[in-house]
């Protein structure tokens, strides 16, 4: 018996395939990190949905999630630097608007694969931390507004900047 598939009619513009493509990738690594670790000791920071919570929450987020890909073995290690702009005038905590955030892979599993689609110009990439990332700060209601990935060494760069 022959089955006809058809594309979701908002995907019929190919050009939107690769962004798609990201973001589904990004909910179900983040779908299967908070199941896997939702109820232990090494759980993402919860935050309520598009609540735009402080650079401190953002921060620990961001780090909780690249410390859960060292711990699931996709990189020897990890490490985070943010850089901000005065985001505190009124005192309080400082807001993550604009904030642009370093994290760095040190001998990540994807590192051969990562180089040689960079090389090739191939769209989507293999940046599963920045995909993940992108939907768990999308949740938090931020949006990622540049990124970058570069492989120097046997090093994975993502760079990105959030409003």
């Amino acid at each position: 018996v022959p089955k006809v598939i058809r594309r979701d009619t908002s995907l019929l513009d190919n050009s939107l395939l690769p962004l798609k493509h990201s973001e589904l990738v990004g909910v179900l690594i983040l779908d299967k990190l908070n199941e896997t670790f939702g109820t232990t000791p090494s759980s993402l920071p919860k935050i309520l949905p598009k609540s735009r919570p402080d650079l401190n929450v953002i921060n620990a987020s961001l780090k909780q999630l690249m410390n859960l890909f060292l711990i699931n073995g996709f990189a020897w290690d990890g490490k985070i630097v943010t850089n901000t702009k005065n985001n505190n005038e009124g005192g309080g905590s400082a807001s993550a608007s604009g904030a642009q955030f370093v994290v760095t892979f040190t001998s990540p599993a994807t590192l051969w694969s990562g180089q040689a689609l960079k090389v090739r110009g191939a769209n989507p990439v293999n940046d599963f931390y920045l995909k993940t990332a992108k939907v768990l700060l999308d949740n938090a209601g931020y949006k990622v507004v540049s990124t970058s990935v570069k492989y120097a060494n046997y090093q994975e760069i993502n760079t990105f900047t959030i409003l």
